[in-house]
């Protein structure tokens, strides 16, 4: 029986190392130190660390303590108290800031980086987290096919971008498939849906319909002039 496992390591890119960066990444074993120059280390290893909103919550409920904020003493006490209890003492509202609340946040254990960076940007106690790079992999103990890849993500305010090694085969043998058929329709659709999984990562909708406008303008003329 093999064991798999998932290991990533990344930075987050910010000015300084406060008790709310700490709060909320604190699990990923934060390092303010390293690598240093603006840069602090974070990491999700197997059987070392597996950061989830458990976690968080009991650093959100260590910053509450911090703070002298009247946090409620039970071990059972929601994110969701936890979150507008920290907003209030921040300042901060559905206008201006993104929603705090526990059900925008995904629905799976794992703590999602994307989800922390936006917590982030809300609760800024001078950190001025401005990005987050991650790239891990998945491996097995046993040499299986398609048991080991690799993957990354690149957050900040303006654009959110994942990407995984496993894109490109099935990218490829969708495509490849739609060719031989020669089913045009099914092949424009395969292009369409990976270029339409970057520019969702846009924030700026305006940006995003402009983004689209252009590229469809660049590549109509591609198609007219390939020289």
């Amino acid at each position: 029986m093999a064991n798999n496992y998932y290991d990533g390591t990344g930075v987050l890119v910010l000015d300084h190392v406060t008790p709310v960066i700490n709060a909320l990444f604190g699990a990923f074993l934060l390092d303010p130190d390293w690598p240093g120059n603006g840069r602090a280390y974070i990491a999700r290893l197997s059987e070392t660390n597996d950061p989830t909103w458990s976690d968080v919550c009991n650093g959100l409920m260590d910053l509450a303590a911090q703070l002298d904020l009247p946090c409620p003493e039970d071990d059972d006490v929601s994110i969701d108290v936890l979150l507008r209890l920290l907003a209030g003492h921040f300042g901060v509202g559905n206008e201006n800031g993104p929603d705090l609340r526990a059900d925008t946040l995904p629905s799976e254990d794992d703590a999602s980086l994307e989800a922390l960076f936006m917590i982030a940007l809300c609760l800024d106690d001078g950190h001025g987290l401005r990005a987050i790079q991650f790239e891990g992999c998945w491996h097995s103990s046993k040499p299986q096919l398609f048991e080991f890849g690799g993957d990354g993500a690149y957050i900040i305010r303006e654009v959110i971008h994942y990407g995984n090694s496993r894109e490109p085969v099935e990218f490829g043998r969708d495509l490849r498939e739609a060719l031989v058929a020669r089913d045009l329709d099914r092949a424009t659709a395969t292009l369409a849906t990976m270029v339409r999984k970057t520019l969702a990562g846009i924030s700026d909708d305006a940006a995003r319909e402009t983004l689209t406008l252009q590229l469809t303008a660049l590549l109509h003329e591609t198609s007219s002039n390939p020289d």
